[in-house]
C-alpha cells in the first residue's frame, strides 16, 4: 500500500509540474527532473507498477464492456465525480463544453479532432463553474455506441451532466453543438428548472426566415425574436456571416453600443 501511494504521488506530481507529457526515461533522468521522482522509486519499478495497475475486475470486464466501453475505469471515474459534486457548491452560472484529453494509446472511443491542439485523445464533456472554472461534473464521450435513451446525443449529454443541479434555477451556457430550441423549452420545465444561453446553428428550422442573412441587411445590425420566455438574437458581423444566440432568461431587446463597436473592430 505504501508503494502504491508513492506511485500515485509521482503521477500527481508530474501533473502538477506539467511533466506528464515526458517519457519515463526523462522523468527519472536527473538531468531533466533532478531526483524528485527517482527518490521515490526506480524507473523500472515505476514502469512495472503502471503495467500491472488495474481499476476493475478483469474476469467481469468481458461481460460488461460490450454495453459500457468505459468499464475498465468506470468505477473509479464514478467515485471521482461523486467527490467533485459533493465538496463544491457551484455558483449561479455554469458552462458546458468539451475537452480533448491528449491520448494516443489503444482505445475504442479515441477521437481525432484536427482543429484541437492534441488532435488525438479522449473527449470529455464537462460542466464547470463559470466563475471559478471548477469542474462540477463530466461525462466521457464513448462514440456512436453511447446509450442516449432515445434522445438526441447533445440533448442527452446536457440533461445528464446537469443532473446534480436540476431544480436549482441555475443558468448554463453552451455552444451551438448543444443548443436547440426544444432543449431550451424542456429545461424550463420540471424537473430541470434551468435556463440556457448559447449560440445556435444557422440550419435550425426554428429560425424565422426574416432573421436569416440577406444582402439588403446592413452589417452590424441586430434582430430579436420572442417566444414566451425564449429570446432569439441574430447579429450580422460580416456580409456573409450571421450569429444566432438563444436565451431562455426572458431577455429584453437591448444592445450595448460600446460592446458592439468593439466586436466590429
Amino acid at each position: 500500500m505504501q508503494e502504491l501511494n508513492a506511485l500515485f504521488g509521482v503521477l500527481l506530481l508530474t501533473a502538477a509540474l506539467k511533466d506528464n507529457h515526458l517519457t519515463t526515461d526523462k522523468l527519472f533522468n536527473t538531468a531533466f527532473c533532478e531526483n524528485r521522482f527517482l527518490a521515490c522509486m526506480s524507473r523500472e519499478r515505476f514502469d512495472f507498477l503502471i503495467r500491472c495497475l488495474r481499476f476493475d475486475d478483469r474476469e467481469l470486464r468481458v461481460q460488461t464492456i460490450r454495453t459500457d466501453p468505459f468499464t475498465p475505469i468506470r468505477k473509479i471515474w464514478d467515485l471521482l465525480m461523486v467527490q467533485c459534486r459533493s465538496y463544491y457548491i457551484p455558483g449561479s452560472y455554469l458552462t458546458i463544453d468539451e475537452q480533448l484529453l491528449a491520448f494516443r494509446g489503444r482505445c475504442k472511443f479515441k477521437m481525432y479532432i484536427p482543429n484541437k491542439p492534441a488532435k488525438y485523445g479522449l473527449k470529455i464533456e464537462m460542466m464547470c463553474d463559470s466563475g471559478t472554472r471548477y469542474m462540477v461534473d463530466a461525462i466521457p464521450y464513448l462514440g456512436k455506441g453511447t446509450n442516449t435513451k432515445g434522445m438526441p446525443l447533445a440533448e442527452y449529454i446536457v440533461k445528464e451532466i446537469t443532473r446534480s443541479i436540476h431544480g436549482s434555477n441555475r443558468n448554463v451556457t453552451t455552444d451551438n453543438w448543444f443548443t436547440t430550441v426544444p432543449l431550451a423549452k424542456q429545461l424550463l420545465q420540471q424537473p430541470y428548472k434551468l435556463t440556457i444561453v448559447g449560440t445556435l446553428r444557422a440550419n435550425k428550422r426554428e429560425i424565422p426566415e426574416q432573421m436569416r442573412n440577406n444582402r439588403s441587411r446592413p452589417i452590424g445590425t441586430s434582430m430579436f425574436c420572442f417566444d414566451g420566455q425564449l429570446t432569439l438574437l441574430s447579429y450580422k458581423p460580416k456580409p456573409s456571416k450571421m450569429v444566432y444566440l438563444l436565451s431562455s432568461c426572458d431577455e429584453y431587446a437591448n444592445v450595448n453600443p460600446s460592446r458592439r463597436q468593439e466586436n466590429q473592430r
